[in-house]
């Protein structure tokens, strides 16, 4: 693999490095898989210590990347087989350990790190006593029985009359009924089972509320909290100070001065406070100067307001401060959480019950999660002793076996993971040998709990540059992905807007990316400039709204853009080595979400003729014919269900329109509508059919009812009829399937399996639409997470102007691995709510940690762009907002103020205050007055970018102009002439398609399998009627019961079969003394009784045998032969065969040169003095003067016969014998050799 790349510096230390732990920090494109693979590689051709690939652990995330990754290695290992040239012995050595890994990769650890828990579930499941037999259920059987078992929970818990359970009920989830306090609940057991031990989690949750004084300003979210004011705090100075500047610039507001200074007096005073009693108090006695109010004709109105507005602006932070986290003493909180410590302690305990009862239920259905790999893996593994953690022996023992373990995408790993492969490295015999590499930078699963603070504690304290330390760090810098132009422009966005508090790390000069990748010249250097497209989508200037959301908007003007690149501008072919114009599937569109995004931005495509594939992984429950039919499903389970029946009778199963149904409404107001349905005539064949499904549905497999609903409605057909049929199509077969899946589970019946979707639904767990594989030349949507890892020519990541989601941040109850649970105070006499300090503080630092997730993501979007980037999104009042992004430009910082970052809502709260600061937006702020400072450095870097603001009026105009273009009257069109040519690439397209000719028509009339039998055919026949002979219909079988069957005459080819049985199961050593040839008779008679005891031959059968017959052949030389080859164990009966050879070699005709296979079954053989004796028996009916004809007809299945034998036994065939029961004598002799 190695041969032909040349590796860098940094990347040959990755490679190389031994005897250590080493984290490797991979940024995006930087070939991190490659260089892991070249690791692998070169630890098992290491001459001094080669290892075997299954004493190495490699961990991926995905299974995909797994499959890859072993893929990779096996390519990688065969290469280096391939190449290798041994000169030496211990070449020769070098070489046979490789050649044995290719055998040892099908059984190597290349594995995720829940495949991993399964296999050291499988291999010891004895040490923590566990049913070895337990299934991993899917999330949809999980799902169902989360919800039983927290609904009978609840039951009981209300039934034992549980005041204190009330109470925690009414604070935690107030109102008609129990989902939110089940949704509360559920989220706790899944947040706990992130960590090693999560009943302990719970239990510290718990312990937080029972605060005191002195431990008040010594908890670590207090002091969190003290950190994360600070850095507030330390960025309002920093705005008063430009407001100061600015007060004192040419004709600015000079005498507001003295107010501004005694601004930052004050702040730096607050700042002093290091306690949070003392913070509090300064910051509840704040009392700002008022600005002077003396007026001065010099000074400017407008820098007046300026720094009226910057100090307005500064002074609001601090009061949201105050407000925020400040509000109380010390005292007053510490009561106030006191308060809250029952309901805390009751919901804590009340996960934990969960846990035991869904572990219980679990057992039961003989099934477990996903959770419990993790858990029963660790409990195989670790044991708690007075002293900490320590291994178990199993543990021991596959650390033992595991020289290094490697693991890919460690950004992604959480505390369970990362103790379960620390128990099983070195480090506790004090070793080193754990190899990790990621990227924070690209760490986007918070939602699954991820926990990228692993990676950056090993970040933190790694060495670098040091070879021989035991703990080394190596940055891979060089994107060998994009061109500069795009990882400039990443560059010059992330320094500003990533920083260790916001995204985890700090965006430095370690952090940047660095081009690696070379392009060839030759192409459009501006095409390569990132676009920032701005649609402005506030109403046109007569105040008429576009009817067009804002999202098709945005889709229009990306379609617009596409219009202009495919066709014209040029991308790089790698496989050709050259340039060549962009094509749709060169194009991929990312979105955060594909949710509400992704059927639009298809639809405006598809309507611009555009092809455009969803890679969607949502939307399954939403299409129609999926909705369709769980609505038949609902009524075949409960018929007087009004939406469902409407439904079902709205779509083509029932055919009525909206007019029917409200007609069969109005006629029956005073029924139920069910009842109503009933009364007309018209739907008796609907209702009969339903009844039909309802008496099914009591013994059918789901799966078989759908597929019977399928056949009888038509409605699957109907389905793959309507356009994008194939994908609904797909769609309902996949319900199908999940059916089945769903019967495999713990689950039966057709009311459970209506309930299994409804839940799946409600839990948002969608299998997304079944994948049909039509993707071909079209561009592609994708979410940005789905894009992870993948590359594409030209980007285009839209919905910027979309708000981000802070869900989370918002329930009554907040969750933080490091801090806690927080929740409300509640007083149920006064119905008053209030959130703690502690409540605040979480959902603060919720959001940052959601805020810098977001950053993460948006790099993971940028750095998918190989050649071209474009970014948009939709902006409304941007009049409004660019004054307040454009505050910014007066800072002299590099990196965005912390609180604009902090308080960003959409991804261009962050992108355009960072592009205001360079001269790409200069038109743009020039156009609306925004103040850029030109001295700035980072104004006049190049960053190869282009901003521009489109409007409603252009999309509109555009696609008019396409449309008026492709718009002709039907008297053009007729005037038109049919000889002419409008279009040469059309017409030649055309013509060569109309006479279109298939290039290996020939082959299609070649078998790909021929028997023995057919080739004698051939050999008789002349090609009279091709393939007659190959394809002949056979008559058919009547199936009719023994009993009723006619005696017939038996036919020449059933009495041969009989014959061929009994030389098949006869005992040939019966007859190999020539001493008992008088008693032939006999032992013939009972060797046949034999054959029918056992069940060989029938009565009728033995019947048909013509034992003079046998006993002739048995008198015969050649069986005596036979025989007494079968004592040596050398004779060998119904040796079947299947030989290739070419089709040229069968008939003239079909040599084209391929292959053919033939099939046969050798009646019998047996090795004579190291030669091949070949036997092939015959009952048909020949004259004794036309016995050369029989061997004739049967000469060519001779030979394949001889063929087949020399390449199967390697033996030379000595004679080719036929023997004809008919003539009691054998035909042929000697072979000629091959």
């Amino acid at each position: 693999m190695s041969v032909n790349v040349k590796w860098t510096d940094d990347q040959q230390q990755v490679i190389d490095a031994r005897g250590c732990d080493l984290l490797v920090s991979a940024a995006a494109g930087s070939g991190k898989t490659a260089v892991l693979v070249e690791r692998i590689l070169s630890m098992l051709t290491d001459r001094e210590h080669p290892r075997d690939i299954d004493r190495l652990l490699i961990v991926t995330f995905t299974n995909a990347a797994a499959g890859e990754m072993k893929d990779r290695i096996r390519v990688a290992i065969e290469q280096k087989i391939e190449g290798f040239q041994a000169e030496t012995e211990e070449d020769e050595r070098l070489l046979e350990h490789l050649q044995r890994q290719v055998s040892l990769l099908s059984n190597a650890q290349i594995t995720t790190i829940h495949s991993f828990c399964q296999y050291v579930i499988r291999n010891h499941f004895h040490t923590i006593d566990l049913d070895p037999g337990l299934r991993v259920a899917d999330e949809g059987e999980q799902k169902l029985l989360q919800n039983d078992v927290m609904e009978k929970l609840i039951e009981e818990a209300y039934a034992q009359k549980d005041d204190s359970f009330r109470r925690m009920a009414e604070c935690l989830a107030p109102g008609r009924d129990d989902t939110a306090l089940a949704g509360i609940a559920l989220a706790l057991y899944q947040f706990s089972m992130s960590f090693p031990f999560p009943r302990e989690w719970l239990r510290e949750c718990r312990s937080a509320y029972y605060l005191t004084e002195e431990d008040f300003e010594k908890t670590m979210w207090v002091q969190q909290m003290q950190q994360m004011s600070e850095k507030i705090l330390e960025d309002v100075r920093e705005q008063a100070k430009m407001a100061l500047a600015e007060a004192e610039s040419m004709y600015g507001p000079y005498t507001y001065s003295d107010a501004l200074q005694e601004d930052i007096r004050l702040i730096d005073d607050i700042l002093k406070a290091k306690t949070y009693s003392g913070r509090c108090i300064k910051l509840q006695n704040i009392s700002w100067a008022r600005l002077s109010a003396k007026k001065d004709a010099s000074v400017s109105e407008e820098k007046k307001q300026q720094v009226k507005n910057m100090r307005d602006g500064y002074k609001k932070a601090v009061e949201d401060l105050r407000s925020e986290f400040y509000y109380a003493s010390a005292e007053e909180i510490i009561a106030a959480m006191k308060e809250c410590a029952p309901v805390v302690s009751g919901i804590t305990e009340f996960a934990d019950r969960f846990a035991d009862r869904y572990a219980a239920e679990k057992i039961k259905k003989n099934m477990m999660d996903f959770n419990d790999l993790e858990h029963f893996a660790l409990q195989i593994l670790v044991k708690r002793e007075e002293g900490g953690i320590c291994p178990t022996p199993v543990a021991e023992d596959l650390a033992a076996h595991y020289e290094e373990i490697l693991i890919d995408e460690y950004q992604d790993s959480n505390l369970v993971q990362e103790m379960i492969l620390g128990s099983i490295s070195k480090k506790y015999s004090g070793g080193h040998n754990l190899f990790m590499v990621g990227d924070v930078k690209q760490s986007i699963y918070r939602f699954r709990l991820a926990r990228p603070e692993l990676f950056m504690e090993k970040y933190d304290t790694y060495r670098v540059g040091e070879k021989d330390a035991p703990q080394r760090r190596i940055d891979l810098h060089q994107n060998f992905r994009s061109r500069s132009q795009v990882l400039t422009f990443v560059n010059f966005l992330f320094e500003q807007m990533m920083e260790k508090h916001l995204g985890n790390v700090e965006y430095d000069d370690a952090a940047a990316l660095y081009p690696g990748a070379r392009f060839a010249p030759g192409d459009n250097a501006a095409f390569r400039d990132t676009e920032v497209l701005l649609i402005d989508a506030d109403a046109t200037e007569e105040d008429e709204k576009p009817e067009e959301s804002s999202r098709e908007l945005e889709a229009a003007a990306v379609a617009q853009r596409i219009r202009e690149i495919v066709g014209k501008e040029l991308v790089w072919d790698k496989e050709q080595g050259a340039y060549r114009t962009a094509q749709y599937g060169d194009i991929v569109i990312l979105l955060r979400t594909i949710q509400g995004w992704a059927e639009p931005f298809a639809k405006v495509l598809t309507d611009m003729d555009i092809p455009a594939h969803t890679g969607s992984r949502t939307g399954y429950f939403s299409t129609t014919e999926v909705q369709t039919v769980l609505s038949l499903l609902r009524i075949i389970d409960n018929p007087q269900q009004d939406i469902p029946l409407t439904a079902v009778l709205h779509s083509p199963i029932g055919g009525l329109s909206g007019g029917e149904l409200a007609a069969i409404r109005s006629a029956h107001p005073r029924l139920p509508f069910y009842e109503a349905c009933m009364q007309e005539e018209s739907l008796a064949d609907f209702f009969a059919m339903l009844a039909d499904f309802r008496r099914r549905a009591i013994y059918t497999p789901i799966h078989e009812l759908l597929w019977y609903i399928y056949e009888k409605t038509g409605y699957a057909a109907y389905a793959a009829a309507m356009p994008g049929g194939s994908q609904r199509r797909a769609n309902l077969d996949m319900l199908v399937e999940k059916a089945i899946a769903y019967e495999s589970g713990s689950y039966r019946g057709l009311y459970n399996f209506v309930r299994y979707i409804e839940n799946l639904h409600r839990y948002d767990v969608d299998f997304g639409e079944a994948a049909t594989g039509e993707q071909g030349n079209a561009v592609r949507i994708l979410s940005i997470h789905k894009s992870k890892g993948l590359e594409f020519p030209i980007v285009f990541v839209c919905g910027m102007g979309k708000q981000m989601n802070q869900s989370d941040a918002r329930g009554s109850v907040v969750m933080n691995a490091d801090f806690g649970i927080g929740c409300d105070r509640v007083d149920p006499e006064l119905r008053t709510r209030s959130a703690t300090l502690l409540k605040r503080f979480i959902k603060r630092y919720t959001v940052q940690e959601n805020l810098g997730e977001e950053l993460r993501v948006l790099y993971v979007a940028l750095t998918r762009a190989k050649e071209k980037l474009i970014l948009t999104g939709t902006v409304t009042k941007l009049e409004d907002k660019l004054p307040k992004w454009g505050q910014v430009c007066r800072r002299a910082d590099v990196v965005l103020p912390f609180t604009q970052r902090a308080h960003a809502a959409t991804y261009l709260d962050w992108l355009i205050p960072s592009l205001l600061r360079n001269q790409c937006f200069a038109p743009l702020a020039e156009e609306y007055g925004i103040y850029q400072d030109h001295r700035h450095p980072l104004f006049s870097r190049e960053i190869f970018c282009q901003v521009k603001r489109i409007q409603v009026q252009e999309l509109v105009g555009a696609e008019k102009q396409r449309q008026e273009t492709l718009h002709m009257t039907k008297e053009e069109l007729l005037s038109l002439s049919p000889e002419a040519v409008f279009d040469k690439k059309a017409a030649r397209r055309l013509a060569e398609n109309l006479s279109f000719c298939y290039a290996y028509g020939k082959e299609g009339r070649i078998p790909a399998k021929v028997s023995v039998s057919e080739l004698k055919k051939f050999a008789q026949f002349d090609e009279r009627e091709d393939g007659a002979a190959l394809y002949e219909e056979l008559p058919p079988v009547p199936l009719i019961p023994e009993f009723l069957k006619e005696k017939s005459e038996v036919s020449g080819a059933a009495r041969g079969t009989i014959y061929h049985k009994l030389m098949e199961c006869l005992d040939f050593t019966l007859f190999a003394d020539n001493g008992r040839q008088e008693k032939l008779p006999e032992l013939l008679n009972a060797e046949i009784d034999r054959l029918q005891r056992a069940g060989h031959l029938k009565a009728d059968e033995v019947g048909l045998i013509i034992r003079r017959k046998i006993i002739a052949f048995l008198k015969h030389p050649l069986a005596r032969r036979m025989a007494q080859a079968a004592v040596r164990g050398e004779l060998f009966r119904e040796q079947q065969f299947v030989l290739s050879v070419p089709a040229g070699d069968i008939r003239p005709e079909w040599d084209v040169g391929s292959q053919v296979l033939i099939q046969g079954i050798i009646d019998a053989y047996f090795v004579e003095d190291g030669h091949i004796v070949l036997v092939d028996y015959k009952t048909d009916f020949v004259k004794s003067e036309e016995a050369s004809s029989l061997h004739r007809k049967y000469a060519v299945q001779l030979d394949y016969y001889e063929t087949a034998l020399m390449r199967l036994t390697h033996l030379p065939v000595s004679e080719k014998l036929i023997y004809s029961f008919c003539l009691d004598r054998t035909l042929g002799g000697k072979a000629e050799g091959k």
